[in-house]
Formats: C-alpha cells, structure tokens, sequence
C-alpha cells in the first residue's frame, strides 16, 4: 500500500511537471500567441527557439522491455531509484527489486542534492542507447563520470539524459541553482530594489506632474545609480561603469526637467532609463532555474 501510495505520487508530481515542461517550450510558437522578448536596446535578438517536443509517459519498466519504441523521444518516466553510481549518474527500476535488466539509467547535468536509494523519483528527458561515445559529446559541458564497468554493463541499453529529477517531495534535483551571494551582489541587488520602483514610479510623476515626488524618485536613483556605477569599477567592468554612469546622469536630468515642470522631457527620459537598465542585464544578469539573479560573468575579452 505504501508503495502503490508513493509511485503514485510520483506519477502525479511527474505529470504537473510535464504539463508546465511542454507548456514553457510551447510558449510564444503558437499563432497569435505570447511572442519572445524583445532584446536589451544594442543587443542582437535572441535566436527562435523551437517548441519541444511532447513529453511521453512511461513506466521503467515498459521502457526497459520496449527501449526502441522510445528512443529520440522526450518521457517522463516514475520509478524507484536502484543504485547511486555517481554524482550525476544513477540507476531506476519500477520497484525496489534490484534487476540489471529492468534497470534504466540516468545521467543528469547536474544535481542539487542526491537521489536516495530506494526513494521513488521522476525522471524527465531524452531516452537513447547507451553509447560511451555519445555520452562523452552530450556530457563535454558537465562533469557526468561514467565508470568503464557500468559502460560495460549498460552498454545498447535505454539511458535517459535527464532534465529533471523529481523526487515524492516535489523537489527538483536537477535544476540550476544560484550559489551563495557574494558582498558584491548583496550591494547590487540592494540598488536594483531602489531603482525598480523609483524608475517606475516616474511616469506616474510626470503624468500627476508633481515635482516633490519626481525629485524624491530622481534622488533615488541617482543615489542607486552611483552605487552601481561604483561597484562595477571595482570589478573593472568600463562597460557596465559607462552605462551606469549614464543612467546617473539622466536622473540627474530628470531631477532638473521636473523642477521646471518639463514633463515630455521626463516621460522621455525615463523611457530611455529602462533601456540602460535592460542594456545592463542582457550582458551582466543571469537567471536561474529558482527564478534568482546572480552577476553574469561574460565571455572573455568584454571589457
């Protein structure tokens, strides 16, 4: 009973998870439909992604009898973890027997937390034939280490390359998570919290033309404005320096155009606030899987 209770969690998990997998890869390619956002003011436009393809459900155990019916396809398949075989490499069964020929195997790129033996999981991703050689290429941006022996074992048997890993808490072992913050980021996104709202709430100045408030707003993201600025010539970023430099000085505009009731001239400042802001973050902004921002660190050779 409570291992029919726990698969079938795990199968519920799997599904709600599916669904929102095929929902974010679907999104903006259908007509009419939500379209990609447009890229930062002086970046090129992001490349068209194409729609995923549907997931397929399927138990471990019909997997390991039928592999062929299933390989190229993306499933997400619920099952009992049999053998922890590495950091990132493990094996699941549709029970807790330990059978090598119902085993699949699972690599994944990377893993928040390992799996526990003998806990039930759902597994989402790619399914193939096990290949040393196709494992190396797929794997040659994330340290998967699978041993000569278990090559040797699974060798032309189903292997999923994972992009989630759900256990029957509902946690995903397998997503991108941030690291700690550095003192740097902690002072960046204690700006960033000023400059959101304040950038915001300019156009609502301007359109209820109070000067009090447009100028209590400018002195805050001039104030914000410095503190990036200063933070990013610590790191020695001259691009990210001028940009915040240059968003400074537009508050500082925006404080003088207010004074002198210009309001056309800080509705079309602040316009232009936003696109130093997205201009910063298209390069020095990364997002992770949690939804948290960390400083991106460009390729090598920007200033």
């Amino acid at each position: 009973m409570k291992k029919s209770l726990a698969v079938a969690c795990a199968i519920v998990i799997g599904s709600f998870v599916a669904q929102a997998a095929q929902q974010r890869g679907q999104r903006g390619q259908r007509g009419g439909g939500e379209q990609p956002p447009a890229a930062p003011a002086g970046q090129p436009p992001a490349p068209a992604t194409a729609p995923a393809k549907p997931l397929v459900p399927v138990a471990a155990s019909t997997l390991a009898a039928h592999p062929e019916t299933y390989y190229g396809e993306r499933v997400t398949m619920s099952g009992a973890v049999e053998q922890s075989l590495g950091t990132l490499v493990f094996s699941v069964d549709q029970d807790k027997t330990k059978t090598l020929d119902q085993q699949i195997l699972v690599l994944a790129p990377r893993m928040n937390a390992p799996v526990e033996v003998n806990t039930y999981v759902t597994v989402i991703g790619e399914v193939l034939a096990f290949d040393s050689a196709e494992v190396a290429k797929r794997a040659k941006d994330y340290p998967v280490d699978v041993s000569p022996e278990i090559a040797a074992k699974f060798k032309g048997r189903p292997v999923i390359f994972a992009t989630n890993v759900i256990n029957t808490a509902g946690t995903d072992l397998a997503l991108r998570l941030p690291p700690p913050m550095t003192t740097e980021e902690l002072a960046l996104q204690k700006a960033m919290k000023a400059i959101a709202p304040a950038s915001a709430a300019l156009r609502a100045d301007a359109d209820k033309m109070d000067a009090n408030l447009a100028k209590e707003h400018a002195a805050a993201l001039k104030q914000a404005f410095a503190q990036t600025e200063a933070i990013w010539k610590a790191k020695g970023k001259a691009d990210a320096v001028q940009i915040a430099a240059d968003a400074r000085k537009l508050a500082e505009t925006i404080e003088l155009d207010a004074a002198a009731a210009k309001w056309d001239e800080v509705k079309t400042s602040a316009g232009t606030l936003n696109t130093k802001c997205g201009a910063c973050h298209g390069v020095y902004r990364e997002r992770f899987d949690d939804g948290s921002f960390r400083i991106k660190v460009p390729p090598t050779g920007t200033k």
